[in-house]
């Protein structure tokens, strides 16, 4: 029996990062890197959501805790997720702009 192509996209992808998992990035490494994490964080999201594998109430307290706004009522993985990626995207981006501007390493 074949495996999905998604499920053997998700195995390949999963045994690529394992195997660079410690490599040192510079910010512009950095932030390509967020942003690409945001693409596959946004497909896992829905696969978690469409299989209701996170905790409902968990993810509920963790949007309260952390101040979040659930968009329609809805509280999901992609709401957690992606803020949390998107955050650290916006903080690394600051950073990154904050020493090109004022030449802090």
């Amino acid at each position: 029996m074949d495996e999905h192509p998604q499920v053997k996209a998700f195995r390949r992808a999963a045994a690529m990062m394992s195997m660079e998992r410690y490599w040192r990035r510079s910010d512009e490494d950095e932030i390509q890197f967020l942003r690409a994490l945001a693409e596959v964080t946004r497909e896992v999201s829905y696969h978690l959501d469409a299989a209701r594998a996170l905790d409902i109430d968990g993810l509920a307290a963790y949007v309260c805790a952390a101040g979040l706004r659930p968009w329609a009522g809805s509280v999901n993985a992609e709401l957690v997720l992606m803020t949390a990626v998107d955050d650290a995207l916006e903080r690394r981006i600051a950073m990154a702009s904050a020493s090109r501007n004022t030449g802090v390493q």
